[in-house]
């Protein structure tokens, strides 16, 4: 049996909505002005993608005794 391994590699836009909130709109708005990233929480919309690479290649090549080569 032959076995090939497929690595795709896309590239995404997408959208993300978060929602803070403190005791003030100066501290909210500092809370989401600090995040590097979107939390758990964040509701994400793809917008775009598209298929940059495809590679296949070749990882396995079984015998009919089972071996590998």
């Amino acid at each position: 049996m032959k076995k090939v391994e497929k690595m795709s590699i896309y590239q995404f836009e997408a959208q993300f909505k978060e929602i803070f909130d403190g005791a003030t709109i100066e501290e909210a708005t500092q809370k989401a002005h600090e995040s590097k990233k979107p939390g758990d929480a964040a509701e994400i919309n793809i917008t775009d993608s598209r298929m940059s690479k495809v590679n296949i290649k070749l990882i396995g090549d079984m015998e009919n005794d089972g071996s590998k080569q």
